[in-house]
């Protein structure tokens, strides 16, 4: 598991680390699951391909067959394993933020409550207001920043495109509705409200396509920039 290493006594509560590691356990999972089927359908797509070439008649088509169910189910586990990994990653990308400005702000811990309530999938406009905190400043530069030269100003790069991307995502969930004619949502701040796992139809493509991977890589930092605000005492 990809989690750092923290001090039970340190300043984070024992129900915001528990938090913290089981969200980042189960959206790394999810992830794996997700890359998986991911690579499974590559493969059976080629396959498909190479099954199409064939030009003459065939008696029996029995390969083709296979690949075609095949395809179909790994599709649908694809999208499941997409969904589930959107909903913890998000999870844990805003509860991990929220910790990190706490501790950089010397606030005390948050409340059990809070900690439960930002456990659920966020809406895209929650993901978004933690995607716009300036967590690059809040954590402290690294001990010998000339290894990395400019590493602040390329993790707040980083952090501003996932933002945008994220931006682009309410914005696809407000013109699929208008294009299906749903009653909800009807303008770019009830977009906001929505839930991506909600506003997903299973006959569009997907709208987390380029989100959900440089999603991953920012909520997997987010302990580690705790951890070096912690450090840094």
């Amino acid at each position: 598991m990809r989690f750092p290493r923290f001090n039970e006594d340190g300043p984070l509560a024992s129900y915001e680390l528990e938090a913290m590691r089981s969200l980042s356990s189960a959206f790394l999972t999810a992830r794996y699951e997700w890359q998986m089927a991911c690579t499974m359908w590559d493969r059976l797509y080629t396959a498909g391909e190479t099954a199409a070439l064939r030009r003459s008649p065939a008696s029996f088509s029995f390969f083709e067959e296979a690949v075609g169910r095949l395809a179909s189910g790994v599709r649908d586990y694809e999208r499941q394993a997409a969904l589930v990994a959107w909903r913890y990653t998000a999870a844990s990308l805003v509860l991990g933020v929220a910790v990190l400005r706490r501790i950089a702000e010397g606030k005390p811990p948050l409340t059990v409550t809070g900690v439960e309530e930002l456990c659920q999938e966020p809406t895209l406009g929650q993901l978004h207001a933690a995607l716009s905190v300036p967590v690059a400043d809040l954590v402290p530069e690294r001990r010998y920043p000339a290894d990395i030269p400019g590493d602040r100003e390329s993790s707040a790069r980083e952090w501003g495109t996932v933002r945008e991307r994220v931006t682009d995502v309410i914005d696809l969930v407000l013109e699929l509705a208008a294009d299906e004619d749903a009653a909800h949502p009807r303008t770019r701040d009830e977009a906001a409200t929505c839930l991506l796992t909600r506003h997903c139809p299973p006959h569009t493509d997907p709208v987390y396509d380029g989100v959900l991977q440089p999603l991953f890589q920012l909520a997997e930092q987010v302990p580690y920039g705790i951890a070096r605000i912690i450090d840094r005492g």
